[in-house]
């Protein structure tokens, strides 16, 4: 490994361009989306999604608000790429070098047309989102027309984000959405007195942001504690293979070996219904992260094929983790939202849990104490391996060398395609949390409301994302899935299974 970081600072080309080499989390993202390019599709690319709201006086033409709303968004875009430069920046392959860079251009002619996008399709922006759009190469931003609801007298835009995921993440996607909304509610109410500033300025480069061993000054020597901790999780990985433990897994269609069109289902619970749900969490000393990892892991134990003796399975999987609070300032905020400030936990989160045989059975009353015991022996679980991650001071250090570990290396030609990986033959569920996103975006600013923020990324494989947040007192669970493999239904389902599971594990059963 290069201990020399100069590689990672952005240098001016001489040829209008600004360059610098990707970081390890950085590739890994580019090394996926160039592995399945034969698919058609870029794996993993970010959708984010916001609503926005502008009311509308009984005396005021409607159309004249809405130009005026259009015309805000366009030149807030122009102010996000002045303070967020990397939005503009897109992944190439040095030849000559052989190494991916990050490329910023300094000439802008051009780009406001090619990434702002006005659109009016009679459909909303999840349901535009839902449906095949397009996955551009620079990060693009699609604002459509949606006409109100009935009862209400505004103008809205929903805005749908897309971009490839080794510029930005998502907790990235959402800072930037404050962001953005902050300029274009500044931009609103100035009207044409508003101008951006000018992307020609000298300053702009200044605001590119660096990768995440830089941000969060990281040595670029592992220590003697980073090398130790890597020698253990290589310890545990062979003791884990040596069990060769069965594992739990997701069904899906078999026969598609190419992935199909991503798709994103979401249940919404009611600002009570969320209240409930906090407070029997707090009851039992978790939240509701906790409770819904650990509602997944039993709704996937119980999708397991059932022998004539019960058997051990166990449920699989590692933890994402925001990096950002480990970057020193300014790189910890806002101000570098474009970016890819993640990890995943060093070690294996593994649940072991008991499919019950064919002849079990247990009565009634029985049967659902032991499964209310069970799923809060499995929420303690989670909660304790939650927070040993999040309170492991070491890890930020070690994250750039687990991602350079589970990557699969990018093909080192710019115009190759290779085959299409496999659907997985052990395929599982994963959830990430977003928290309480009105933490990260403001429900107001200025005259624009905000409503129904979410992040998801492309799935093109044959497992399940599932997503959790909440915002104005209301928690959303949503999945996303690839038709090639799954239904709508059946990941519905899924996902309503999870939310009846947690229902029953804190006794709420009766109150929804």
């Amino acid at each position: 490994m290069s201990t020399d970081y100069t590689r990672f600072q952005w240098r001016d080309t001489g040829y209008g361009e600004w360059v610098r080499e990707l970081d390890e989390a950085e590739l890994s993202y580019t090394s996926l989306q160039r592995n399945w390019r034969g698919s058609g599709r870029s794996f993993f690319h970010m959708t984010g999604h916001l609503t926005l709201e502008v009311p509308v006086d009984n005396d005021v033409d409607p159309p004249t608000i809405e130009k005026r709303v259009d015309s805000a968004l366009a030149k807030a875009w122009l102010t996000l790429r002045y303070h967020h430069p990397t939005i503009a920046s897109q992944t190439k392959l040095d030849p000559i070098t052989g190494k991916y860079m990050k490329a910023y251009p300094q000439n802008s002619v051009g780009w406001l047309e090619k990434t702002f996008v006005v659109l009016s399709t009679g459909h909303s922006g999840a349901e535009w989102a839902n449906h095949d759009p397009p996955a551009p190469v620079l990060p693009t931003l699609y604002a459509l027309a949606v006409p109100p609801t009935e009862d209400k007298q505004v103008v809205r835009r929903d805005l749908v984000f897309r971009s490839p995921h080794d510029i930005i993440d998502g907790s990235g996607t959402l800072l930037l959405f404050d962001n953005y909304v902050r300029h274009t509610a500044e931009a609103f109410t100035l009207g044409d007195s508003y101008e951006p500033p000018s992307l020609n300025d000298p300053k702009v480069v200044q605001n590119l942001s660096p990768p995440f061993r830089v941000a969060a000054a990281i040595p670029p020597e592992p220590s003697e504690a980073v090398m130790h901790r890597l020698a253990s999780l290589d310890i545990a990985d062979a003791a884990d293979k040596a069990r060769n433990a069965e594992v739990a897994t997701l069904p899906y269609k078999k026969g598609a070996l190419v992935p199909g069109i991503h798709r994103r289902v979401e249940i919404t619970l009611s600002p009570t219904e969320t209240a409930r749900l906090i407070g029997a969490c707090k009851e039992v000393g978790s939240t509701v992260t906790h409770v819904f990892h650990a509602a997944i892991a039993l709704v996937l134990r119980s999708m397991q094929p059932i022998h004539d003796k019960p058997r051990s399975v166990e449920f699989v999987g590692y933890l994402l983790r925001n990096e950002r609070g480990s970057c020193v300032p300014p790189f910890n905020g806002h101000e570098h939202a474009a970016a890819v400030y993640h990890s995943t936990s060093s070690e294996k989160l593994i649940v072991n849990m008991t499919v019950p045989g064919r002849n079990d059975k247990l009565p009634e009353e029985t049967r659902l104490q032991v499964g209310k015991q069970e799923f809060l022996d499995i929420v303690q679980q989670m909660r304790e391996f939650y927070q040993k991650v999040r309170d492991d001071p070491e890890h930020y250090r070690l994250a750039p060398l687990l991602w350079a570990r589970r990557s699969i290396p990018p093909p080192l030609d710019e115009h190759a395609i290779p085959p299409i990986p496999p659907p997985s033959d052990s395929p599982s569920a994963s959830i990430s949390s977003m928290g309480r996103i009105d933490n990260i975006i403001r429900q107001k600013h200025g005259d624009i409301e905000v409503y129904n923020p979410w992040v998801t990324g492309e799935e093109l494989r044959n497992g399940l994302g599932l997503f959790l947040g909440s915002f104005r007192g209301s928690l959303s669970l949503s999945a996303a899935y690839n038709d090639a493999w799954h239904d709508k239904d059946e990941v519905l389902q899924f996902v309503e299974s999870c939310i009846r599971l947690v229902d029953t594990g804190l006794g709420l059963e009766q109150t929804r």
